[in-house]
């Protein structure tokens, strides 16, 4: 980010929330020099992207900060909200089966959702780099523990793995689950098989940005593999990353050529989609999309803060090209009226 700052003639100055003067209008933070970095009070910058939010005082803060200066604040939808707004939007038919989970009918959704899908996903409705995430899966030709027609059931998370009776993996799940449904909610979806040439899950990545004109375009589109014998594929799970196009040829799918446009596509329309929700202007995302054994594309998430280990300098180009613009009021996003604030520089 510092030298694509340079590059593009700007200088980033990186502030702590948690320390504000609020009677001088400053902010605690640091700036990169020649001779290092350097710790000081600065004036509001032209343009501020938020990160995070920090300190009992962020909200007088926040505000104070909007009021003053444009804004960017990379901001999700948890994974519920975010599947209520696919299925009510034109691309449905890419929204996987999901229902929440209530707190006071965890079996009866468990068992009804298990049973009609026979392989099912649980996770937290607000997770991240896959914690929490059960996988359910049917074995109808294990011998059968609650009747023929039900065989045995596993669920595996992370490492763990419980086989038995479909009560019994119901009530596996939940105690799970039950006591943190006092405070997040969780949801439970249909498991979509999605896999790379040699029968390891798959899923792809595609990390979207605005550019300098405001419009979304593909930063980079990517696969991402589980380690074998789990069904994770985050990195931070021990999954890895390898390129698109590997994946694709790797299917020997007849028709699996044509997902080469329709990821990138699928993709732009997802994040359009999301960030009309949005009153500040988002700047990127990451659009989760599995592929399945007829090629058909399901949009699993859309991250709001989507790692880029492998790919900082093209995300760094794009990050502060599109700062510059709205800085500059001229990606189609107003700059606010302020009330007294100090300027500084972008």
């Amino acid at each position: 980010m510092l030298a694509e700052a340079a590059l593009q003639g700007v200088s980033l100055v990186f502030l702590d929330g948690a320390s504000w003067d609020r009677e001088r209008g400053l902010i605690a933070g640091e700036r990169w020099t020649p001779a290092g970095w350097t710790a000081g009070r600065f004036p509001l910058p032209d343009l501020v992207v938020i990160k995070t939010a920090a300190g009992d005082q962020w909200g007088a803060l926040d505000g104070w900060i909007r009021r003053n200066r444009p804004v960017i604040a990379d901001s999700g939808l948890d994974k519920l909200a975010f599947h209520a707004l696919l299925s009510g939007s034109p691309l449905m038919r890419h929204a996987i089966p999901t229902v929440a989970i209530p707190a006071d009918a965890v079996d009866a959704t468990l068992a009804a959702v298990f049973r009609e899908h026979r392989n099912a996903v649980v996770k937290p409705a607000d997770g991240r780099r896959g914690f929490g995430i059960q996988f359910i899966h049917n074995e109808p030709g294990a011998p059968g523990l609650d009747g023929p027609q039900d065989g045995v059931w596993r669920v595996q998370h992370g490492q763990g793995l419980f086989r038995g009776a479909l009560d019994d993996a119901v009530a596996h799940v939940r105690s799970r689950i039950a006591g943190r449904l006092r405070y997040r909610r969780y949801l439970v979806q249909r498991f979509i098989r999605s896999v790379a040439g040699d029968g390891r899950p798959a899923d792809i990545r595609v990390h979207v940005q605005r550019r300098a004109d405001g419009a979304w375009g593909v930063t980079r589109a990517y696969v991402r593999l589980a380690e074998a014998g789990t069904f994770l594929t985050n990195t931070s799970q021990g999954g890895y990353q390898g390129p698109l196009d590997g994946f694709l040829l790797g299917r020997r799918v007849s028709g699996a050529a044509d997902l080469r446009d329709r990821i990138p596509a699928l993709a732009l329309e997802v994040a359009r989609l999301v960030d009309a929700t949005k009153p500040l202007p988002l700047s990127e995302l990451g659009i989760d999309l599995a592929v399945d054994d007829d090629d058909r594309l399901w949009v699993i998430e859309a991250n709001a803060l989507p790692q880029s280990s492998l790919h900082e300098q093209a995300r760094a180009e794009h990050a502060i090209g599109y700062a510059i613009a709205v800085a500059r009021g001229q990606a189609g996003h107003a700059r606010p009226v302020g009330d007294g604030g100090q300027g500084g520089g972008a």
